[in-house]
């Protein structure tokens, strides 16, 4: 049995310490029986979660976020001295196969801090020693640029210490922004492998565009996103914003298809996402049904297609196409 207890404001990096523990006692055998992710669940829920047996599957890992009850937050859940003594109880009780990992992730920039005088987190005290995952500063770009290196390093990208810096000024200090970024340098320069300041700054001026473009086309004002889109083209061939266009709808896709089952926390865990964006993204698709992002997917992969193989020539009738047209050979 292990507990860990991962807290601060950088939720990059308590997902990759929770994607190591996971690796640790999991390796690559995961699935529902032995992991689960909890969020903040009411006191019977934590306390029978607790008590939680492995069966004949091996170890067990269990993330809990518990931000309200070891926060001091308006959401804080109140217990009492039996309930109090309960957890504390079934804490000393655990399971040798079962890993818990307790998550008190506050919102970026948050000072809170786990109360040290709540009697629950003085016992987390005796059993675990915390782990702090705060977030990076602006100008903290001499901590960020060896983390920016090591990021890229990982996707097979090369970036030198000015560029990575830059890419600082231009994409702010959040890990999961600058590894998104990161990701789509990889695309934009293919294949090349170094990232250089004129890719950053155009891949910069970009991305707004983009995501300008996906907003008019779950709006269906189909005239604004096909004149985006020339603009669009005249910087850039068509390919790079093509994929990120498709990357971006597959991914709507799965967030309407998961989102009657699973909260924006649940969804931003399973997607491996920022829950902020989770949460942005269900708003936009609140009046979107799913059959239209599935037709808009399909005919944007076909599109792709038909661009690359030569029936057609022209990126912006492929687009049209693919935006008005159920479905297209």
């Amino acid at each position: 049995m292990t507990i860990q207890f991962l807290w601060g404001d950088e939720d990059y990096l308590i997902e990759e310490a929770i994607n190591k523990i996971k690796k640790e006692f999991l390796g690559g055998e995961i699935n529902e029986l032995n992991y689960k992710s909890i969020d903040n669940p009411p006191y019977s829920s934590f306390l029978e979660i607790l008590r939680t047996n492995a069966m004949m599957f091996g170890d067990i890992v269990i993330v809990i976020k518990c931000e309200k009850y070891f926060l001091e937050t308006k959401q804080k859940e109140k217990l009492d001295d039996k309930q109090t003594n309960e957890l504390i109880k079934a804490l000393n009780n655990l399971s040798d196969r079962v890993h818990f990992v307790f998550v008190c992730q506050t919102p970026r920039g948050d000072k809170k801090k786990p109360d040290s005088r709540k009697k629950l987190y003085k016992e987390i005290l005796k059993l675990t020693k915390p782990q702090e995952f705060p977030s990076y500063r602006n100008y903290e770009e001499y901590k960020l640029i060896p983390v920016i290196k090591k990021m890229a390093s990982l996707i097979g990208l090369k970036i030198n210490p000015a560029e990575a810096s830059m890419l600082v000024q231009t994409t702010g200090a959040s890990l999961r922004d600058l590894s998104m970024q990161l990701e789509k340098l990889k695309l934009y320069i293919y294949p090349k492998g170094t990232v250089d300041k004129s890719s950053i700054k155009e891949l910069a001026c970009s991305n707004s565009d983009i995501y300008t473009l996906v907003d008019y086309i779950l709006a269906k004002d189909y005239s604004r996103a096909l004149g985006l889109i020339a603009q669009i083209l005249q910087k850039e061939h068509y390919l790079p914003s093509l994929a990120f266009i498709q990357a971006t709808f597959s991914n709507l896709v799965q967030i309407k298809v998961y989102s009657s089952q699973l909260s924006s926390f649940e969804l931003a865990k399973k997607l491996n996402q920022n829950e902020f964006i989770v949460k942005k993204n269900l708003q936009k698709l609140s009046k979107v049904d799913i059959e239209e992002l599935i037709r808009l997917r399909v005919n944007l992969i076909k599109a792709e297609y038909n661009l690359k193989s030569g029936v057609l020539k022209d990126p912006i009738t492929a687009y049209q196409l693919a935006f008005l047209e159920d479905s297209y050979a």
